[in-house]
């Protein structure tokens, strides 16, 4: 495959300027880049779901006219999104079905997909619906649906950035197999340490340019990190803080699974004071979302086992929450963080209703020009690409939807943040940012809890972590006191007897 001065612009934006690429058979090439450099709109662009303004695109020697995604599918292109193109109302297995050829049947589809899964590592529950799916086990889905169709060409965008990292090792060997077996890779990632491990060159994009081409080997990360973003990384402060008071508390907090694809939540208990950056780390699928929607109060808990502060919540709803100054950042950034088709000024207003700094309206009068204001003042400070405060949610890319996520919750300067996967798809740079703004809202006496599947972002950022698996929680320790060993064993849920445990690990 062989992109030749391949251009795309939309209004205001020019996402690919004359940009060239080649990628070969059993090669495994990273387009790395910072978020809105244009990699996301250039793999669709050779996917066939974006056409070219300019530009070749030339297959197998010869030069191809655009052709959408079922024809690239046919020539042998697969991609796994990062957005995930899953019906949520199907199953797993229905969703699978979908993408594979009409003479294709379920019992065959079932037989091939659970071959997948066992040859590649992926953990497929086949009849459980999508709705009731973690991120990370979405994300599995679509890998396993795209490997289905024996692809010459696979393109992956941001493939690990949920995924445990048993399944991130199963998931490595699988794309070696592939590139041993004559399939070119793609590989979008902004996991510097992946590319590194995983890939053989690395093609750089900057502000919609190519702008350099390296043999991952012989390239120092730093070196790597450079070329991406024109500039020096910033460097991650850790700060002395004084905790102060409960400002969470959880006390046996239970809740009861509505569908097979829930996880019940088993007596969790722990707390999260005022200047406190409480971890949680655990695989996909262990209970984080549903602990995060009663928290949050998307979900209400039969009995008051979460206190914001001296007061119960477990029956308030999120609104009530919100001018309780709790907030709250999802792992789901579409439709749950953000809905795609409204502009950023509104997702902005949205998120407020209830919130202590609610004040974009007066006497049922929006205040345009202040929600404008405070909107840009977002854009600027997380340094969110997009034309504008007025454009659509669904034109930005993933990492820069996330970034404006994160700004607009800890623009509230709330009392109590609770946030999933901070960092999900987000530049190295951004992340680095994010880490650090999270940091200091907890020294200005915010009382955090950070869910993240990335060990390395909780014990760069977390005074203690707690682990949870299959429903329970760990006791929550000091970041220094959690070693890798110990780690594993909680992931695994053994965390019951602890002492005992660990004193027969050693």
């Amino acid at each position: 495959m062989e992109l030749i001065e391949v251009s795309k612009r939309y209004p205001g934006v020019i996402a690919n300027e004359r940009v060239s690429l080649k990628v070969r058979p059993g090669e495994i090439r990273a387009i790395v880049g910072e978020n809105g450099a244009g990699k996301s709109t250039l793999m669709k662009v050779i996917y066939g779901s974006v056409r070219p303004d300019e530009g070749q695109i030339i297959w197998d020697g010869r030069e191809i006219d655009f052709l959408g995604p079922q024809q690239m599918r046919e020539l042998g292109v697969g991609m796994v999104f990062q957005h995930f193109s899953l019906f949520e109302s199907l199953t797993v297995l229905e969703n699978i079905i979908l993408s594979m050829p009409d003479s294709a049947t379920e019992a065959h589809t079932r037989v091939l997909a659970s071959s997948v899964a066992a040859k590649y590592g992926l953990q497929l529950s086949l009849d459980s619906k999508v709705e009731g799916l973690s991120v990370g086990e979405r994300q599995q889905v679509e890998i396993a649906r795209c490997l289905l169709s024996k692809p010459r060409l696979l393109i992956f965008d941001e493939p690990t950035a949920v995924l445990p990292a048993p399944a991130i090792e199963a998931l490595f060997k699988a794309i070696r197999k592939l590139a041993q077996e004559g399939c070119a890779i793609l590989y979008i990632s902004h996991k510097l340490a992946e590319i590194k491990a995983l890939c053989d060159y690395a093609s750089v994009l900057r502000n919609g340019q190519m702008v350099g081409e390296v043999k991952v080997s012989e390239t120092p990360e730093a070196d790597l990190a450079v070329l991406m973003t024109g500039r020096e990384l910033p460097i991650y402060e850790r700060y002395a803080k004084a905790l102060g008071d409960v400002m969470l508390h959880v006390q046996s907090l239970s809740s009861t699974a509505a569908s097979l694809e829930e996880v019940e939540l088993v007596d969790v208990s722990f707390e999260v004071r005022t200047g406190e950056v409480l971890g949680l780390a655990g695989v996909s699928g262990s209970g984080q979302r549903e602990l995060f929607e009663l928290l949050s109060g998307e979900r209400l808990s039969e009995r008051n086992a979460v206190s914001i502060g001296e007061r119960p919540v477990g029956r308030a709803d999120v609104k009530e929450r919100r001018a309780l100054g709790v907030a709250y950042i999802p792992e789901e950034r579409v439709g749950q963080g953000a809905l795609p088709d409204l502009s950023l000024e509104m997702n902005f207003l949205l998120s407020q209703g209830g919130a202590p700094s609610d004040d974009f309206s007066s006497f049922g009068l929006l205040r345009s020009a202040r929600l404008s204001l405070a909107t840009k003042a977002t854009i600027e400070e997380f340094k969110v690409k997009t034309s504008g405060a007025t454009a659509a949610a669904a034109t930005l890319s993933g990492g820069n939807l996330q970034k404006f996520i994160v700004g607009r919750e800890l623009g509230k300067r709330p009392k109590v943040l609770l946030v999933a996967q901070p960092t999900w798809g987000v530049d190295i740079a951004s992340s680095m940012f994010i880490r650090q703004q999270i940091v200091e809202l907890a020294r200005e006496g915010a009382a955090v809890l950070v869910g993240s599947e990335d060990v390395d972002e909780l014990m760069q950022m977390c005074d203690r972590i707690m682990v949870i698996a299959k429903g329970k929680v760990s006791p929550a320790i000091p970041r220094q006191e959690m070693s890798a060993q110990r780690l594993g064993l909680w992931m695994a849920g053994l965390f019951d007897e602890p002492t005992i445990s660990l004193a027969k690990a050693s």
